[in-house]
């Protein structure tokens, strides 16, 4: 059974910042601004054709739905463009800032912790497309971060079947807890942003109307 929200997080709300937390685990909710989010879904419209392209991901199945991968340190891919690097750089910037707002492991103002981009992806979903549950690793020391290019149009809190759901009673050692009732809904928005530690599992119900694209990239962080 699913519990209150209340009941399960601690919520606060930093600058427009959402933060949950829920033991050893914690979400950020944010938005991105709108210069840097039409910088992103341009740029990944322009150059679609030059990525690699999954049909069916580890994660991501159903119908018409594909992974287009930018940054894929397994197969030794980087898109090498300057507009990627400079794009990449700004969107690392936006993430380290928000993180470093929550107060989660320095105070604001502080610069012993940077972020190293190990990852970076697009999804493009169509209906009856989802992800099944799954995480970005285990490392305890690795940030996942979800953002939102194009969702369906009119979908609503209340439809939870085009959600984002998150399993949160869990820990870096312990990510794979089975049965679990804690779990996190988030309705996708155009220009929403979620950080979290990617032994988070995660997944999404399959899509009842449109498209969703989302931008993804995973780091990993350091403390000088």
């Amino acid at each position: 059974m699913k519990e209150n929200l209340q009941t399960i997080y601690n919520t606060c709300n930093i600058m427009e910042l959402k933060l949950y937390c829920n033991r050893d685990t914690w979400v950020i909710q944010h938005y991105l601004d709108e210069d840097l989010l039409k910088k992103i879904k341009t740029f990944i419209q322009d150059n679609l054709d030059e990525f690699i392209e999954d049909t069916e991901g580890y994660s991501t199945t159903g119908k018409d739905s594909r992974q287009y991968w930018l940054i894929n340190k397994k197969r030794n891919a980087f898109y090498e463009h300057p507009k990627f690097h400079e794009i990449m750089d700004e969107f690392t910037l936006k993430i380290l800032n928000r993180i470093k707002k929550t107060g989660l492991f320095v105070k604001e103002g502080e610069e012993n912790i940077k972020l190293c981009p190990l990852s970076a992806w697009s999804v493009i979903g169509e209906e009856g497309s989802y992800h099944r549950c799954h995480d970005h690793g285990g490392d305890i020391h690795g940030i996942s971060t979800l953002l939102y290019l194009e969702v369906p149009e009119n979908i609503k809190e209340s439809e939870p079947e085009n959600s984002l759901y998150m399993i949160t009673h869990v820990g870096p050692r312990s990510h794979m807890i089975k049965n679990t009732s804690y779990s996190l809904e988030i309705n996708p928005e155009v220009g929403k942003l979620l950080i979290f530690p990617n032994w988070i599992p995660h997944g999404t119900y399959p899509q009842t109307k449109g498209i969703r694209q989302t931008f993804n990239a995973n780091f990993y962080m350091i403390k000088e």
